[in-house]
């Protein structure tokens, strides 16, 4: 069952890439009304690859009050990538190392990311320049402050770089947690450490579902925190909060929803 599950998948997603991406090389062109309208193409993308590997979300808060504001969240795993997309409306910003990433780096190039080197200072200067304009055309970002994946126990250390927009500009922030539910005895979600890619996929590939959640908290606002501040500040309210909610291990059949992607 599961090869035949994996080949299903496989032949299903080999249809849908090429097939999305004509939709978004059509819809990015353009300046910024090129970027909106691919921001609603990456969603439809993400929608269709969640259902095909059976991807089952369930949303605490409403996505749609999320407007013109930058979305940090934590990060445990490429699906991060499916699972943000598929509920919200927005503009990446991943690390220049994922461009060369097959398939993926590919489908976000598309998207017309904000690429990130985070080993040139020069790249940084036009990084957060793009990262100010993209909030004041109001559209919606997404940063992963932790700058790389974790295991899910907790929250690591947040990078500050992307708070530097923010805070002289006084612009909205979102946190947003997620979280991957498993069962006693599966093997985690979470792609992180050493882990390669390849075998990863595979096992995603022959999984029945992957259930996630999406904690929408309550907004912020810089306050006149400076960017090390306020990431040490939005870190820590995160990490409280993602502390409060009961762990996903074992709590498959939880079912305390309020909306299902």
């Amino acid at each position: 069952m599961t090869f035949i599950r994996r080949t299903i998948r496989i032949f299903l997603l080999s249809l849908w890439f090429p097939f999305a991406s004509v939709l978004g090389i059509m819809a990015c062109v353009g300046g910024w009304g090129g970027i909106k309208r691919v921001t609603k193409i990456s969603r439809l993308w993400a929608l269709g690859i969640s259902k095909i590997i059976g991807m089952k979300i369930k949303v605490y808060g409403d996505p749609e009050k999320i407007e013109g504001g930058i979305i940090v969240a934590n990060h445990q795993s490429y699906l991060d990538v499916i699972a943000h997309a598929s509920v919200f409306r927005l503009r990446f910003a991943p690390k220049v190392e994922i461009a060369s990433w097959p398939v993926l780096g590919w489908m976000l190039a598309i998207s017309r990311p904000i690429w990130v080197d985070r080993e040139s200072k020069q790249s940084s200067h036009k990084t957060l320049a793009e990262y100010r304009e993209t909030l004041e055309h109001g559209i919606n970002l997404i940063v992963y402050p932790e700058g790389t994946s974790s295991d899910g126990t907790g929250i690591l250390p947040f990078k500050s770089t992307p708070f530097e927009a923010v805070s002289s500009g006084n612009y909205k922030i979102y946190p947003v947690l997620i979280r991957y539910l498993r069962k006693p005895g599966e093997p985690t979600l979470c792609w992180y450490g050493d882990m390669t890619l390849p075998p990863h996929c595979w096992q995603i590939l022959g999984r029945a579902s992957i259930n996630v959640e999406i904690h929408i908290l309550d907004p912020l606002l810089p306050e006149g925190r400076n960017r090390k501040e306020l990431a040490g500040f939005v870190h820590d309210y995160m990490e409280k909060k993602y502390a409060e909610i009961p762990t996903g291990i074992s709590n498959v059949e939880r079912g305390m929803s309020k909306d299902e992607v």
